[in-house]
């Protein structure tokens, strides 16, 4: 009956059907089409900003969430798109993909098994004002750098491509100019091993490294590797990332995803290197 009342002779005049029909028609879309539809008219507005809405775009184990931190769910929506909680002692932090809903996930250093993390003669232990946790790892002065991190997949959404980030500050860092990092992330036993490529922390050129006396080949190869080389990205909450890998969380199926940041082979000593963490989302399909 909703239905034909709201067909007029130029078609369907779908604000006139009640609110809730259009809520629950709203709720198989995506949140920006719940923004772009919330403009076309009052009652629409009233739908789109409905609680029936926006939990549906919400993970099941976040809708709890909102009597404690939000009034609604789309303020709770937005509040961790924009606000990472942490999670499982302070060791993470959970957001969500503004785009997609998908559950975002940043292991904290401490989360992570850093190879001789826990000698103070190797790496301290600091808090930092840009920081979502309680403390950074430092790195004083390694040869042997290795970092690994595992999450469970049931932690993640399902059905998504995912992408493993470290994140960290180079800033002050030495030894790295040049040097290829070993990175991978899979699912452990399977695609790990066959994911693990060559990173850069830096692309600084010192005098070992620099153009003189160079042949033109060199120089050549030198700015295509800037140009398509895996460096580091520098992100808005004032850190520097880098990708590690990716992979495909599955409906119905649980496993161990490992994150591996190494390097072991150059025998340089390497410091200055800040670690906040390593961040899992969802990867940008462009």
């Amino acid at each position: 009956m909703a239905v034909t009342e709201a067909t007029g002779r130029d078609g369907p005049d779908f604000s006139a059907l009640p609110e809730g029909c259009i809520a629950n028609i709203v709720s198989f879309t995506s949140p920006p089409d719940a923004c772009r539809i919330a403009s076309v008219s009052p009652v629409f507005k009233l739908a789109c900003d409905s609680d029936v809405v926006w939990s549906s775009f919400l993970p099941p184990d976040c809708r709890s969430m909102a009597s404690q931190s939000a009034s609604s769910m789309k303020e709770l929506y937005f509040s961790l798109c924009d606000h990472p909680v942490l999670i499982c002692d302070g060791k993470m932090s959970l957001s969500l993909d503004r785009h997609s809903g998908k559950k975002c996930i940043m292991l904290s250093a401490r989360a992570l098994s850093i190879t001789w993390g826990d000698t103070p003669r190797y790496w301290s232990w600091n808090h930092s004002p840009i920081s979502r946790f309680a403390e950074v790892a430092e790195l004083i002065r390694v040869c042997w750098l290795e970092i690994r991190g595992t999450i469970s997949s049931c932690m993640l959404s399902p059905g998504t491509l995912y992408a493993a980030y470290l994140v960290f500050d180079a800033s002050t860092s030495e030894g790295f100019e040049l040097r290829p990092i070993e990175v991978g992330a899979g699912f452990a036993g399977a695609e790990v091993g066959k994911q693990e490529r060559a990173a850069y922390v830096s692309r600084a050129m010192t005098a070992r490294f620099g153009f003189q006396g160079r042949s033109p080949w060199f120089a050549s190869a030198w700015l295509e590797l800037c140009e398509n080389g895996n460096f580091p990205k520098e992100r808005r909450d004032g850190w520097s990332e880098i990708e590690l890998g990716e992979f495909l969380t599955k409906d119905g199926e649980d496993g161990e995803v490992e994150m591996l940041f190494k390097e072991t082979n150059g025998g340089n000593w390497k410091s200055g290197l800040v670690v906040e963490g390593i961040e899992i989302r969802p990867k940008d399909r462009k």
